[in-house]
């Protein structure tokens, strides 16, 4: 049985009007590709590297298990806690949280 389901981190960040009110999140520098999952529209993902130096922002957790929701290029990933607490990606400085402008992003379960 596959089923949809939309993120609710993605919908909460789009109702914060005031810059002030977007939460902070942290931000990671990538220093080596890492593989995420892309869920695309239809709820079908599919597996895309993330290239060395790409700049990766925390926005919720994953509906996969050990994941976390990232956000990077505006648009939403699935990446394992792991490679992000690794030595192969770097803190920044938390930034605010920008909306998300896709908002029809689903997971198969």
């Amino acid at each position: 049985m596959t089923s949809t389901l939309a993120p609710s981190t993605t919908k909460m960040f789009d109702k914060l009007s005031d810059k002030s009110e977007r939460p902070n999140i942290r931000a990671y520098r990538l220093r080596k590709s890492f593989a995420a999952v892309h869920f695309e529209a239809a709820g079908k993902g599919r597996v895309v590297l993330l290239p060395d130096g790409a700049e990766v922002h925390v926005v919720g957790l994953s509906t996969l298990a050990g994941c976390c929701e990232v956000m990077f290029e505006n648009r939403l990933y699935n990446m394992f806690k792991a490679d992000l607490s690794g030595i192969w990606a770097s803190p920044t400085k938390s930034s605010p949280m920008q909306p998300a402008k896709a908002l029809a992003v689903g997971a198969c379960a």
